[in-house]
């Protein structure tokens, strides 16, 4: 159920963020104290401005309202994935190639279920991870999670 409200989320506010210039890269749906609560998590390259979350919610939440997607009240928070984002689809991945990454895998390979490395290719069913020493062809299927691990300066 929720699955499907996020598809349509998705869906009915694609062309609006599209046109800011605005990648949705998750829809998550929660009930908190009571009420519905949706999140958009928005990407663009270089960053997205507080400015840019304010302008995207109060569009967004123009077409939630008239296309009905939510039949009673909803709390609508816009924000930006953050650094250590989460990658999901096949297109998170294929937006951070040349990246650093951090996958968990469902079972152990080489007696280990955790790697980094720098993403160096991704596909439709497997992405390819620069470990230095080797590069490591793994299939989406076998994660449990994989997101961004960049070098921070501080």
């Amino acid at each position: 159920m929720k699955g499907d409200i996020a598809d349509r989320v998705r869906e009915v506010t694609a062309d609006i963020l599209a046109g800011l210039s605005l990648d949705l890269v998750e829809v998550t749906i929660g009930w908190e104290n009571g009420r519905t609560v949706v999140r958009l998590a928005l990407e663009r390259e270089g960053g997205v401005t507080l400015d840019e979350c304010a302008q995207a919610s109060g569009l967004a939440g123009q077409v939630l309202d008239r296309e009905g997607v939510f039949p009673g009240a909803y709390v609508l928070e816009v924000m930006s994935p953050g650094v250590k984002r989460l990658l999901k689809r096949p297109e998170d991945f294929t937006r951070s190639i040349g990246k650093r990454v951090k996958v968990t895998l469902r079972q152990p390979f080489e007696g280990r279920a955790g790697f980094s490395g720098i993403l160096r290719s991704a596909g439709e069913e497997s992405f390819g991870l620069d470990m230095g020493d080797e590069l490591l062809e793994l299939k989406y299927s076998s994660l449990t999670a994989a997101r961004l691990d960049p070098e921070l300066p501080w």
